[in-house]
């Protein structure tokens, strides 16, 4: 069993708690600036950045600003970066009570990255008001891409949907989002090969890209020679010892 099929089979556990829990619902609307932001850059060609923060990863387990939420986001705030991205699966070390941390250090857009599965991990991001939500085609039905897209804009959420091959690809012909991710990861094995976004965005029309994992400062030029002029970075943002700076590298890269 490789780690994404450990994780899934734990948030089908989760979800069942979760259901239990929320039995009883509020109505929630949230105001989303997340894509919005974003648009506004792309139409100014600004490059932007969506900073992440989480503690450790499966292919890397500590990063050197990754203990200190409150002094990482704060410095994202202060920072370039456009929006900001939490990564709140336990296997990262997250929690949403890292969400509760950041809405209180910045104004910054908020994605809820997590691998969401069921309308009530929706409904529970909701609740704790972020802009965004992540949606991973790998393990998701086409089917289940847009019922859950359109329960995150029942809400008022932003999508960032995440694709990781060609296969992904066919399920989401049919979403709304117009913020589609190719993850330079894969996502079982761990690997990175960052010339997988300049392959697969060939293929998608009429959506604003966003390149994740792998990218450095050494690397993020190339990308952009493909007209591609988001990116959402963790690993090499918090591994750098002046996070304001390097941001501002990579936006100017």
């Amino acid at each position: 069993m490789n780690i994404l099929e450990k994780i899934v089979i734990e948030k089908k556990k989760r979800v069942i708690f979760l259901k239990r829990k929320y039995k009883s619902k509020i109505k929630i609307k949230v105001k989303s600036s997340f894509i919005k932001k974003i648009e506004t850059n792309n139409n100014n060609k600004i490059t932007s950045i969506i900073a992440e923060f989480k503690r450790y990863s499966p292919s890397k387990k500590n990063f050197k600003n990754s203990q200190r939420i409150k002094e990482t986001i704060l410095k994202y705030e202060t920072s370039k970066a456009t929006c900001i991205s939490i990564l709140t699966d336990k296997n990262f070390g997250g929690s949403l009570a890292d969400i509760k941390v950041a809405k209180k250090m910045t104004s910054k857009p908020i994605i809820r990255k997590d691998f969401i599965i069921d309308e009530i991990q929706i409904y529970e991001s909701a609740l704790y008001q972020v802009d965004a939500v992540l949606l991973i085609a790998k393990i998701l039905t086409e089917k289940k891409i847009i019922q859950l897209e359109k329960c995150a804009h029942s809400y008022g959420l932003d999508v960032l949907i995440e694709i990781e091959n060609e296969n992904d690809l066919n399920k989401i012909l049919k979403s709304k989002t117009k913020l589609i991710g190719i993850n330079n990861r894969n996502l079982a094995k761990q690997n990175i090969n960052v010339n997988k976004t300049k392959k697969l965005s060939n293929y998608i029309n009429n959506k604003i890209i966003v390149s994740e994992s792998g990218i450095t400062v050494s690397n993020i030029r190339g990308i952009k020679k493909e007209k591609i002029n988001v990116f959402l970075i963790g690993g090499s943002i918090l591994d750098n010892n002046n996070i304001i700076k390097y941001i501002e590298r990579l936006v100017k890269a």
